[in-house]
């Protein structure tokens, strides 16, 4: 983009606004809690066609996490802490121990992480590629263990500014969700 001046000549252009991962995490760091409504499309290889879900997700800092899915059926995924708790729409609740659990581990803290601002601890998770503009990023995660690698390839968080607005998750196996994320207006 360049600036003319008055008498027609060019002026150089005016630098970018240098940002990168830390720059985009310390304005994460700064979100205190968020709230949004979400449509995720699942692609499963057993299925001849995709599953649709929508909801609510909140955020509060540090580290509580809820995902509200209101259709197709009603369920809660609720991580507080190490403590992840899936309550499906006949009231049952199963609880477990996140840290205990690095497949899952691994992929909480794509996401926790991201919205914690913590540089750190997503690069000890995932090989990290930052590309675009601070008003229209993508951010591609390669999981670093093994172990990981065997269940995720590779999540692809979209967004703008301190806001995801798209989550990929692409599974070792082919299967695929795609999240998309509207802030809640309120």
């Amino acid at each position: 983009m360049a600036a003319f001046l008055l008498a027609g000549a060019a002026a150089p252009a005016p630098a970018a606004e240098s940002w990168g991962l830390e720059d985009l995490f310390a304005r994460f760091a700064r979100v205190p809690s968020s709230n949004a409504r979400f449509t995720e499309t699942r692609e499963l290889g057993l299925l001849t066609a995709p599953l649709e879900s929508s909801g609510t997700l909140t955020y509060r800092r540090p580290d509580f996490l809820e995902k509200r899915t209101l259709q197709p059926q009603p369920e809660s995924l609720r991580l507080d802490g190490d403590r992840l708790t899936l309550t499906q729409a006949d009231g049952a609740s199963r609880t477990l121990s996140v840290s205990a659990m690095p497949e899952i581990q691994t992929y909480v803290e794509s996401i926790r992480a991201t919205l914690r601002g913590d540089v750190p601890t997503l690069m000890r998770f995932y090989e990290v590629a930052l590309e675009g503009t601070l008003q229209d990023w993508r951010m591609q995660l390669t999981p670093r263990a093994e172990e990981a690698r065997q269940t995720v390839q590779r999540i692809v968080i979209a967004g703008r500014d301190a806001a995801i607005r798209r989550i990929e998750v692409l599974q070792a196996d082919g299967d695929r969700s795609i999240m998309t994320i509207q802030p809640d207006p309120a």
